[in-house]
């Protein structure tokens, strides 16, 4: 293993960041948490935690050289995804003034939270960065394993966090009014975060 104590640390740091801080995930997980109860909400929060991780491996194994081979791919899944986020934005913003979940209404899954990351920009860039600047130039399997699962272990309670704040929140929204504003604030960082994918 070639790692230095500083490029762990650095990369743990990373980690925390980019994991705790708002982004498409945690806006999700706020509001699903908000909907559904921080329990039901925990598929979403370990399948975030899961497909971030292993977007991590596949990067330090190579999957951005394809990127470099085939550009067009990153500019479909790029307006792709800007596209699909701009679809849960647009859910959010239609969703009733009730603050329980009704009829069909299901908090996203395992796998759709695990593949939602191949679209979530911050995933991207924290697989980028983490690879560029917290390994060393000539590193081993071991290195990226490690990071990956130290990864995981740091992404579930900072996600989770956001899971907890819904929940707490989720007791001082019982006037339907105050739902809706809750869900177009929601839809509308959402909103913008899709629109941030396009212009940068």
């Amino acid at each position: 293993m070639n790692i230095t104590a500083q490029q762990l640390s650095s990369f743990l740091v990373l980690a925390v960041v980019m994991s705790v801080t708002p982004g498409p995930n945690n806006l999700m997980v706020l509001f699903s948490s908000v909907r559904f109860g921080a329990r039901k909400t925990l598929d979403h929060i370990s399948g975030a935690s899961a497909g971030s991780a292993l977007m991590l491996l596949l990067v330090g194994l190579g999957l951005h050289e394809i990127f470099t081979l085939f550009p067009s791919i990153q500019v479909v899944m790029k307006y792709g995804g800007a596209a699909y986020i701009l679809y849960l934005s647009w859910k959010i913003l239609a969703s009733t003034g009730a603050v329980q979940a009704t009829g069909s209404s299901q908090p996203m899954s395992f796998i759709g939270a695990a593949f939602f990351q191949l679209i979530n920009p911050k995933s991207w860039i924290m697989a980028g960065v983490a690879i560029s600047t917290c390994l060393p130039a000539v590193f081993s399997f071991s290195d990226i394993a490690l990071y990956t699962v130290l990864f995981a272990a740091v992404c579930f309670p900072c996600v989770g966090v956001w899971a907890w704040f819904g929940a707490m929140i989720k007791h001082y929204l019982m006037d339907a009014r105050l739902v809706r504003r809750f869900n177009q604030s929601c839809a509308g960082m959402l909103a913008l975060s899709a629109l941030s994918m396009v212009l940068f």
